[in-house]
């Protein structure tokens, strides 16, 4: 029998995927902004902070996929590990943004060393679960697909919160970098923790059919041998541009964009987020339609192709505009456009991934598949995180100061040449995603009538 989800376990999954946006777009957005121009920190720290600490970020994802698909609880395989991990991340959020106080770089290393990545271990253990949650949520293929869209729609709402917020609080006119930061850290943490919170008291996983344990060995060789999981994981590992967009917006809108209106100026963080989470917004609203003509294949294909040439379009038209603002704000619009349609098309294929492998071997790995698509965005995001600082130490950035030319240039491909380059590397392996057409509708049906045969046993 296929059973639907329930109005109220979708809106309380939607609503959380909400409030874990807004809190890790808290961290990823903001942090090393934090780092570099309020604590001060040097650029080489910063830097291997951000890839040793993403990477143990990223690495314990499948860790946790291990656990989720091991755990046999009354409350399920996934809303354990949703109990208490919301509250252990909103109050690590803040202290992430605490100034300790202490002008010793060495003590302020160690503090924020030890904060980042106990946030990262704990962000784990509720990402995995919560992203593969719908796939115990409901055994219809097709309001799986709608749940993930809507959650990732809201995801990205609740993403875009923090942007806003902290680039409003942070101007001068109102309570500078480090108070804004910090405030605005308080406030999202304790808002997003709310509707993050009620994911687990308000689920309830259902029974998915009888699947075959399997050892640990054998469960990390079927992951590889799930040829399109580890299709879609190269893909967004390889699409770690769409994370330099915005990780490096902020310093291009206080160092780069050229305007003459003061008033302008005093917001150019928020309207340059803003502009780029509205260009995301229609084609995220747009998408559940597009997969039901096309693939999942053709439609990351188009979306990183699209982008690379938006990219690419932006850098020679911004150096021939001498950065001007107002043309820099078309591009971001138009950079938005494939990110929605990627970052959708990124979760939803996870329920896919899932239903190619029972078909295959008859064994649902909804942990395992689930963590290995946190685990690409971890290692996509640390790679971006990386090379921010990374170019900043090669074009002398400096704090607070006017930048050179060169340094301008370097700053702007943060958020062109290299993510267009990026996103032309990830449509690769899509060619040889091949679970569409005529060899999926039959793996749906079979599942169908495979789960049906085992209900009525």
């Amino acid at each position: 029998m296929i059973e639907s989800i329930s109005k109220k376990t979708k809106n309380t999954y939607i609503y959380a995927a909400a409030g874990q946006g807004a809190i890790y777009a808290m961290v990823s957005s903001w942090a090393l902004r934090y780092y570099t121009d309020v604590l001060g920190l040097e650029l080489a720290f910063i830097m291997a902070l951000m890839w040793v600490a993403r990477m143990i970020n990223a690495f314990a994802d499948p860790v946790v996929g291990i656990l989720v698909d091991r755990t046999n609880s009354r409350k399920g395989k996934m809303r354990p590990y949703l109990q208490y991990t919301p509250f252990i991340i909103s109050l690590l959020t803040i202290l992430l943004f605490v100034d300790i106080g202490i002008e010793s770089q060495l003590i302020k290393c160690i503090y924020a060393g030890f904060i980042y990545i106990a946030w990262g271990i704990a962000y784990s253990f509720a990402d995995s679960p919560l992203w593969g949650l719908p796939c115990d949520l409901t055994t219809n293929s097709e309001d799986r697909n709608k749940l993930y869209s809507l959650a990732k729609i809201l995801n990205s709402i609740g993403g875009a919160i923090p942007t806003v917020v902290v680039s409003l609080l942070m101007s001068e006119q109102l309570l500078g970098v480090q108070k804004g930061i910090f405030f605005s850290a308080i406030g999202i943490s304790v808002i997003g923790l709310i509707p993050f919170a009620l994911v687990y008291p308000n689920t309830k996983e259902i029974h998915q059919g009888k699947t075959k344990t399997i050892s640990l060995k054998k469960q990390f060789q079927y992951t590889w041998e799930n040829k399109i999981l580890m299709l879609v994981v190269l893909c967004g590992i390889l699409g770690f541009g769409r994370y330099l967009i915005q990780g490096a917006y902020t310093y291009c809108a206080e160092y780069v964009f050229e305007c003459s209106s003061e008033f302008i100026n005093n917001f150019k963080q928020v309207i340059g987020f803003a502009l780029i989470g509205i260009g995301m917004f229609p084609t995220m609203i747009l998408t559940p339609y597009l997969v039901k003509k096309y693939s999942y294949k053709w439609l990351m294909i188009g979306a990183g192709l699209l982008s690379t040439i938006i990219m690419i379009a932006f850098y020679f038209v911004g150096l021939a505009t001498n950065y001007n603002f107002y043309i820099a704000l078309i591009f971001l619009f138009l950079s938005g456009l494939p990110l929605g349609v990627f970052n959708i098309i990124i979760t939803s294929v996870v329920g896919e991934c899932v239903d190619y492998f029972e078909w295959k071997k008859g064994v649902r790995m909804e942990g395992m598949a689930a963590s290995m698509t946190t685990f690409l965005a971890k290692v996509g995001s640390a790679i971006a995180l990386g090379i921010i600082p990374l170019i900043l130490m090669i074009v002398d950035y400096k704090a607070d100061q006017v930048q050179s030319e060169g340094a301008k240039k370097g700053i702007f491909m943060l958020i062109t040449i290299i993510p267009a380059i990026s996103m032309f590397l990830c449509t690769i392996p899509m060619f040889f995603y091949d679970f569409v057409g005529e060899k999926r509708e039959k793996a749906l049906v079979e599942l169908a009538q495979k789960r049906e045969q085992e209900q009525i046993n």
